[in-house]
């Protein structure tokens, strides 16, 4: 063959064979695509079956096995690598086999799928696992111990977590609340009640302590995630609340738990959280601590605990425990004693001090801390990190900046000072804390509010007596210590001084100044000078002072609210007051003015007068009182001026008519000499919110019970009941009545016949002492129809001559019906408190309290069934030596909770007639250990009954 021809074939062969190759290679990838895609979907199937085999078992606390998991990652692995080769195959296909395709891309891929497929049906064959999921590596303990000091030991803590204990055994306690100031030791108490759970009887019936730390800023996400670790379950981080809370939900609704949640600032809604919320959820509990009561309301708690500051014994244990053996040495004794005091029963103020002065035993080192810490500076070492900042959160978290400054407001008094309610809410208004364009009343109500909020919020507590507060020693080194940050931000507002004789003379550049409190310093004179410049002070507070005047410069304060003298007894004279417009309070009492100051009548805006106890007041001018036109109240109780309407329009005095033409008025508390000549008429006293009127002939005494809030009361001292006239408007208005030294009536019944009245329906509170003309306060003979229908509280006190609450023929319905407390106090004639007769009437009581009766026998007269007394809550029996029972014993009592008896010696028995009868709502029962060991009882099991319940009274020194 010629070369030419040669070359034409093996050309032609080579085509051929490349054709055919390629046709060869485009089959056999086809063959191994089809082939790897039917063993890929099989491997995917197989996964995704153990994948949800795994899911299932999470929701039980389980996970995958580390065979599983790794197998998992291997498939992942490979389905990286198959997922583009079947893509490249697909696109390769749609291409075609034609002249222009390259076929080693194709014998390339081709070559690598056979070998994937291998792989592949390698890790189908591998997959059959002994097990999928085993439980976690750490099985779920019911309780987790909680890092922390231990309160054992401690008497009041031990207590409390085994008060705490009593109330999560109890079915009705589904949620408790601990709470209280910051610091004070709430997580504390509750770390060592959860690691008490694990030894504790309670266990039987939960499966599960769940705690949580919330913290102020609330991420319910960060506390799923909690709840979750705790029950071994996985939650995806990227997936929705809602979608968490599902898996929660079900997760919690097959566990008896308790779950303890830390630290809570706000309402967490547990619903979106994943917590059951079901009504039957007697085994599944809630537990949380927080400083606020407002908290503690939003997430509906049944119970809730406050924990208060350590007594003085604990506190200094705890001191000295941080302090170290120093505190023992006699020359730092006395000093550590003091330090340990300035932190207040405060347990987080009295570990970081005690430990900042442990085993310091230099002298000048305890006396350097006692005078930071006297004067409110956080110099002491690591006061201010550990204690004020964590305090401050408290502060930080009010709703409001106006809260926030009421309760810094409340800093400017000194240390451990019982601040009035009704005078800081006065301050409040004159410093525009609250809106003073508003009536009295919802000024008072706002001030309430605001009260209430601090209170709720542990930065206010309950001062030493009725209708006082205070801030606790260390809150107010906090508030003192933020307003001293703060005064680098703003001018200085308000000052204070404290154990001055004599003021300056001018306060030279403080012009800005709106507030001065000198209360209760001995300052006996104030400088001519002294208010000039401050044309910006709305509050000047010199009450218990010694002043003797005030000089003219008062008059330049025309920005001027609130002017409180209260109690400086020494004051004769103030100078004219008719430039301060703006004045909507004057406290002038317990002062020794003997009129008031010229200009009175020219103070437009004053909404309040106080001039009660000003016992030397003669003189008031007359068109002074008729020209405070938005005078809301007026106090005059005890105070010396004489209203009557004769005399005083022939001397150029004030007379009461004046009183009538304050249109705005609601507060009226004064006292009358007599009624004959003044007009107490029903309709005027009707428009009083409130009144305090004492009827008292030459008398200034203010030895009686103080006006409640929105009480009307009478109080009739020294009078002639039967002869005086005029009281009818008084008396059927009154909603509380006192009777002292009142004669003319032999029982309140006849009262209201004398003087035509409609039963005493107004009257809700009856006090009646030294009346010896009262034999018996009802007397069926001389009423037709009901008396003191609506009375709900009955004090009756040294009446001699008492004998009976209740004679002859009373109507059996009305008379009493409502009567709840019933206090009997020196009534020598008495010797039964409630007749039978009387027990009809008194369905509603609930406290009877006895006292010093010598001839009393027995407290409840005839045979008694629990229906008789279906209220009746309290009895408190005292110095009642003739008394021999209380009443015939009882099956059972529906609502007693307390019996208190004290010297009474021949009371012998108790009335409960078995021991199913000892109340179920009876809580104890106090008494002295002589009584108690005396007493005789039917059998053992009532003795073990109420032994259960006794506790001791210390005797009376």
């Amino acid at each position: 063959m010629d070369p030419l021809g040669s070359v034409i074939v093996e050309t032609g062969r080579c085509i051929f064979s490349f054709f055919f190759t390629s046709i060869a290679t485009v089959i056999k990838l086809q063959h191994n695509t089809g082939r790897l895609r039917k063993e890929f979907e099989k491997l995917e199937d197989r996964k995704n079956g153990i994948e949800e085999d795994v899911r299932l078992a999470e929701t039980e606390g389980k996970c995958a096995t580390e065979q599983v998991k790794g197998w998992i990652r291997k498939v992942e692995e490979i389905e990286q690598e198959v997922q583009p080769m079947l893509e490249k195959a697909d696109r390769l296909a749609v291409q075609g086999c034609g002249p222009c395709c390259n076929i080693l891309p194709r014998y390339r891929l081709c070559r690598r799928m056979a070998k994937k497929q291998l792989e592949v049906q390698q890790l189908i064959s591998s997959c059959c696992f002994d097990n999928v999921v085993t439980d976690k590596k750490s099985p779920v303990r019911a309780v987790e111990k909680q890092q922390g000091p231990s309160l054992a030991g401690q008497r009041e803590a031990e207590e409390m977590i085994e008060k705490l204990m009593e109330l999560l055994k109890g079915d009705e306690n589904k949620r408790i609340a601990v709470w209280g100031m910051g610091g004070v030791g709430k997580t504390t108490l509750v770390r060592n009640l959860n690691n008490e759970l694990e030894s504790s009887s309670l266990m039987e019936s939960i499966d599960i302590v769940i705690w949580i730390t919330v913290s102020k800023d609330l991420d319910l996400k960060k506390v799923q995630s909690q709840i979750a670790k705790r029950l071994n379950l996985e939650l995806d981080p990227n997936e929705v609340i809602e979608e968490r809370a599902k898996m929660l939900l079900k997760r919690l609704m097959m566990k008896k738990f308790l779950l303890i949640l830390d630290d809570v600032w706000e309402h967490i809604d547990l619903d979106i959280v994943g917590v059951p919320q079901t009504d039957d959820q007697a085994n599944r509990k809630i537990l949380l601590t927080t400083r606020s009561l407002d908290v503690c309301r939003a997430m509906m708690t049944d119970e809730e605990i406050k924990l208060d500051v350590l007594k003085q014994e604990a506190a200094w244990n705890l001191f000295a425990q941080n302090a170290g053996d120093v505190v023992e040495v006699p020359s730092i004794n006395p000093l550590a004693r003091a330090v340990a005091k300035e932190c207040g029963g405060l347990p987080l103020a009295l570990k970081t001090v005690g430990k900042s002065m442990r085993n310091k035993r230099r002298i000048e080192l305890w006396k350097h801390a006692l005078h930071h810490l006297q004067h409110s500076d956080p110099h002491v070492k690591h006061i201010e990190d550990e204690v004020y900042r964590r305090l401050k959160l408290s502060y930080d978290s009010l709703p409001s900046k106006i809260l926030q400054s009421c309760f810094l407001f409340c800093s400017l008094y000194p240390e451990n000072y019982s601040i009035r309610t009704d005078e800081l809410i006065q301050c409040w208004i004159a410093d525009r804390l609250i809106n003073e364009h508003q009536p009295l009343e919802d000024c008072f109500n706002d001030g309430i509010a605001l009260i209430e909020t601090l209170k709720d919020s542990c930065l206010l507590e309950q001062g030493d007596c009725a209708g006082t507060v205070k801030l606790h020693d260390v809150v107010r080194d906090v508030a003192i210590w933020i307003s001293t940050k703060q005064g680098s931000e703003k001018p200085c507002a308000s000052i204070l001084f404290t154990n001055i004789t004599k003021p300056p003379k001018q306060f030279s550049g403080f012009s800005e100044l709106t507030v001065i409190l000198l209360v209760g310093n001995p300052i006996n004179k104030i400088h001519d000078n002294l208010f000039a410049g401050l044309r910006k002070l709305r509050v000047l507070n010199l009450s218990q002072s010694h002043i003797v005047t005030l000089p003219p410069s008062l008059s330049q304060l025309q920005e001027l609210r609130a002017l409180l003298l209260r109690d400086c007894c020494y004051l004769e004279k103030l100078p004219s007051l008719g430039a301060l417009h703006k004045l909507l309070v004057m406290d002038l009492s317990g002062t020794r003015l003997r009129e008031l100051p010229n200009g009175t009548s020219k103070l437009k805006k004053l909404q309040e007068l106080h001039l009660s106890r000003t016992h030397h007041l003669e003189t008031i001018e007359a068109g002074t009182i008729s020209g405070l036109q938005s005078l809301e109240l007026l106090d005059m109780s005890f105070s010396a001026y004489k209203w009557d309407t004769r005399c005083n329009v022939d001397y150029g005095s004030a007379s009461f008519n004046e009183i009538l033409t304050l249109d705005r008025l609601s507060i009226v508390k004064l006292r009358l000499d007599k009624v004959d000549s003044v007009t107490l008429d029903s309709a005027w006293l009707m428009k009083l919110r409130e009144f305090n009127i004492q009827i008292s002939p030459g008398s200034c005494d203010s030895n009686h019970l103080a006006t409640q809030h929105d009480e009307k009361r009478a109080i009739l001292r020294g009078v002639d009941l039967m002869g005086i006239k005029g009281l009818n408007g008084l008396l059927d208005t009154a909603s509380a009545l006192d009777l002292v030294i009142c004669g003319g009536i032999s029982a309140l019944s006849e009262l209201s016949i004398s003087h035509r009245l409609s039963s005493l329906q107004s009257v809700k509170s009856l006090s009646i002492s030294k009346c010896d003309c009262i034999t018996s306060l009802i007397s069926g003979d001389n009423i037709s129809g009901t008396i003191l229908p609506n009375l709900e509280h009955l004090s009756l006190n040294r009446l001699e001559n008492l004998g009976e609450i209740l004679g002859g023929m009373v109507p059996r319905k009305g008379c009493l019906k409502w009567l709840k407390t019933i206090e009997v106090v020196d009534c020598k004639k008495l010797r039964a408190l409630i007749s039978f007769a009387l027990l009809q009437q008194v369905k509603n009581l609930e406290q009877i309290k006895v006292k010093n009766c010598s001839k009393m026998k027995y407290i409840i007269g005839g045979e008694v069934s629990a229906e008789m007394i279906p209220k009746l809550r309290v009895i408190e029996l005292s110095d009642l030596p003739m008394l021999k029972t209380i009443c015939s014993r009882l099956p059972a009592w529906p609502a007693l909770e307390m019996i208190e008896v004290r010297s009474c010696p021949m009371l012998t028995k108790l009335p409960f007639a078995t021991s199913n009868g000892v109340a179920a709502t009876l809580k104890e029962i106090r008494g002295e250990l002589q009584w108690w060991n005396r007493l005789i009882y039917s059998n053992d099991e009532i003795k073990s009954s109420l032994q259960q319940r006794f506790q001791p009274l210390k005797p009376l020194r």
